[in-house]
């Protein structure tokens, strides 16, 4: 597990927020259900470089003021328009302890099924999963090459190891292959 370094923050507050900022930090939080929510600052640098690097679904070993927790990155909010990280939320956690994350879903093969006049339309990009917070998975991943014009993959579709669960409804559409109208009717012309 990989560790984050971090202090604790004395004020809190709008003006607060944006001198942190200003000095190279970010608003931070820690929480879980026996402990009180604790305000923290963490250094920009080292939290982007995180992130870009182990993803935000990974365990972080967050040592504050020389105390170490395993927490989960819970949220992360950013600018709308320069898109930096404004804030971050951690989740207290324990290794075995089950809980919900997001993962990205990656469509392997896009080109293959996006080629000609079909057009590949994925409808969520991140799938809701139940797992022991120490076996969390980067992305899942799914080959969607064989694809035809009609297709559809669904959430019922996806094949999982048994590490996790999925929580979304089973008939969630995924990604759907399909011709345009205006291509469908000048193939029938023909």
């Amino acid at each position: 597990m990989n560790r984050l370094t971090s202090d604790v923050r004395n004020s809190v507050g709008k003006n607060d927020s944006h001198h942190l900022r200003d000095e190279g930090y970010i608003p931070a939080v820690i929480y879980s259900k026996d402990m009180d929510t604790l305000p923290i600052r963490i250094n920009r640098r080292e939290a982007e470089g995180y992130i870009r690097r182990y993803g935000e679904n990974s365990l972080v070993d967050l040592s504050i003021g020389g105390t170490s927790y395993t927490a989960l990155i819970k949220e992360i909010q950013a600018d709308p328009l320069t898109r930096s990280i404004i804030h971050i939320d951690f989740q207290r956690v324990t290794e075995d302890q089950k809980i919900h994350v997001k993962i990205p879903i990656i469509l392997q093969g896009r080109q293959l099924a996006d080629g000609g006049s079909a057009i590949l339309q994925q409808q969520i990009n991140d799938i809701e999963i139940e797992c022991s917070a120490g076996s969390i998975p980067k992305k899942l991943e799914m080959n969607i090459s064989n694809f035809r014009p009609g297709d559809i993959l669904r959430v019922a579709d996806l094949e999982i190891s048994e590490e996790f669960h999925i929580v979304q409804d089973p008939q969630t559409i995924i990604a759907s292959l399909s011709i345009p109208d205006h291509v469908a009717e000048e193939e029938e012309k023909e």
